[in-house]
């Protein structure tokens, strides 16, 4: 039975929908890909977030939803709001580099996700 509850923001789809290959039968899953659609005041009650901040409206609703998770992982393709977030300080960020092959990206991502004991 899947218990663990994540969160992913991804307007650009991409990653969301390699999350949703590797990790369906580890995570349940509830997928925002619509900056439209973004109901911050619902967002209660999740495990972990995925987050992927493309811009600079990406980057306000970050914020809003940061201190209601405590497992955060953040993917910024853009370098600009890359040093924005490093700035912030916060902890407990994990930062996903795009930049990084896809078998890396993973490891990065299984290692943080059994150290939370989000998986097994």
């Amino acid at each position: 039975m899947i218990n663990k509850k994540v969160y992913i923001y991804d307007t650009s789809k991409g990653f969301s929908s390699l999350l949703k290959h590797y990790y369906s039968n580890l995570l349940n899953f509830d997928v925002c890909t619509n900056k439209k659609r973004f109901q911050p005041e619902s967002i209660q009650g999740y495990d972990a977030c995925f987050f992927v901040v493309n811009d600079v409206d990406d980057l306000a609703n970050f914020l809003i939803i940061y201190p209601k998770i405590e497992c955060f992982f953040v993917g910024v393709p853009n370098l600009n709001i890359k040093d924005k977030i490093e700035q912030l300080k916060y902890e407990e960020i994990i930062i996903l580099e795009f930049d990084k092959s896809k078998h890396e990206l993973l490891k990065i991502i299984n290692q943080n996700l059994q150290n939370r004991k989000l998986i097994v």
